[in-house]
């Protein structure tokens, strides 16, 4: 593409994202929910309990909600409007510290352009998503890759207070704690724990001691794991493990009236097999880490794959984890797309039609193509209903093995 091209093309692009921005900021959406939840905190009120904006719980710490507080007074579109150019200009760093893992010397400018045009269209359907509802996740995976960089550097202090900052507002990015101590970061992880602890108390020095703790303990009681409104998710929406397994193993009521189950497991039944499908996974693990216990890996193409498995497993193993929760995977598209292109003249002998077309299959799962505007409401509630997402993401896990380092991991087993 000509200089003048991508040009008009930035501008372009700009504009929309402008559109898109103040579309989506007019009304309230999800953080208005958090912004809310300020404005009752302050107020003297419980943010756990009722009354809820939209009828929606509130799921967030304290900290989060004491943050947003200042913000609680204005119109609504401000702080949104605020929070998705904030989001904008952190998926830009989230590119630049997912690229910095590579060695991009040798490829042409065609396949830079490939590399960065394909990890868009994978990624745009769920940028779309968290934009649109004001979420949290693009912040959650900036903070991730920014506080594994900082610790790669040596800036333990930084990067272990900012994933603990993360982690306190949302468990997501908790695995990489463990990911840390098996890698022999002993010090940041260590430091990551410390942080969360007094960000958890933080609040305090505010609120008083009494009614923070308060707080925290209705806070954990919600977010609890094995509450049973976590244990069956049969709502449109929810994407994870939880809303996958549940439905195909006992009787569940959605949007659509057509059976969906196979089996019609009891609760206990279905809680057992749902967390052996966890633990499977969580194992799974070891096999893509591939060495003893704290041992470190200094390569950077291997410790992104490493990690891309864990930005994969973490929204399908967490429960309640809406479609915006896996912008959490595009690390992996990136890492996949970076593959391919450069390996692409001994893919193209290898793969067969079948294999394209399963590739391209799960792939379309990924991109904005799977829309109510486009493949119609119905079809797009059967995606829904039988929960397509989460098992096109569960094959993404091999198609990354597919695409491991095999040289990288010869060098330290």
């Amino acid at each position: 593409m000509s200089k003048n091209y991508i040009k008009y093309f930035k501008i372009v692009l700009f504009i929309f994202a402008v559109f898109y921005a103040f579309k989506c900021a007019k009304v309230g959406h999800d953080f208005e929910v958090f912004v809310y939840a300020g404005g009752k905190l302050i107020n003297g009120q419980n943010i756990y309990k009722p009354s809820f904006i939209q009828g929606l719980q509130y799921y967030y710490s304290p900290l989060f909600a004491l943050l947003l507080a200042p913000f609680s007074s204005l119109p609504i579109i401000i702080p949104q409007i605020l929070w998705i150019f904030l989001s904008y200009y952190l998926l830009y760093r989230t590119w630049i510290l997912s690229a910095a893992y590579f060695d991009v010397s040798k490829f042409t400018a065609k396949q830079k352009l490939s590399w960065i045009i394909i990890t868009s269209a994978l990624s745009i359907r769920f940028i779309l998503i968290d934009i649109g509802f004001v979420q949290m996740t693009i912040f959650l995976l900036w903070a991730t890759l920014q506080s594994m960089q900082l610790i790669k550097q040596g800036r333990y202090i930084s990067g272990a207070a900012l994933l603990a900052f993360a982690i306190n507002i949302k468990l997501l990015p908790l695995a990489f704690v463990c990911y840390l101590f098996y890698r022999n970061q002993i010090k940041a992880a260590a430091l990551t724990c410390v942080f969360y602890v007094l960000l958890l108390f933080i609040p305090a020095l505010y609120l008083g001691w009494d009614r923070n703790l308060s707080l925290i303990h209705d806070w954990f009681s919600i977010i609890n794991p094995l509450n049973k409104e976590w244990t069956v998710e049969a709502e449109d929406g929810p994407s994870s493990l939880v809303a996958l397994i549940p439905v195909y193993l006992t009787k569940t009521t959605g949007v659509l009236s057509f059976k969906r189950n196979f089996l019609d497991l009891n609760l206990s039944q279905v809680t057992l097999v749902l967390n052996i499908v966890r633990l499977f996974f969580v194992l799974l693990t070891l096999v893509f880490l591939r060495t003893r216990p704290f041992k470190a890996i200094n390569n950077n193409t291997r410790s992104f794959w490493e990690m891309c498995y864990l930005f994969i497993i973490i929204p399908l193993i967490y429960p309640h984890q809406q479609q915006y929760a896996f912008v959490y995977i595009i690390p992996a598209f990136v890492y996949i797309t970076w593959f391919f292109v450069l390996n692409w003249d001994t893919i193209k002998q290898k793969f067969n039609p079948f294999t394209w077309i399963l590739l391209l299959i799960v792939c379309f799962n990924f991109t904005p193509l799977i829309g109510r505007d486009i493949i119609t409401s119905h079809f797009f509630e059967v995606l829904l209903y039988l929960r397509i997402l989460p098992l096109a993401v569960i094959v993404l896990i091999p198609v990354l093995w597919y695409c491991r380092p095999k040289e990288k991991l010869k060098l330290a087993i």
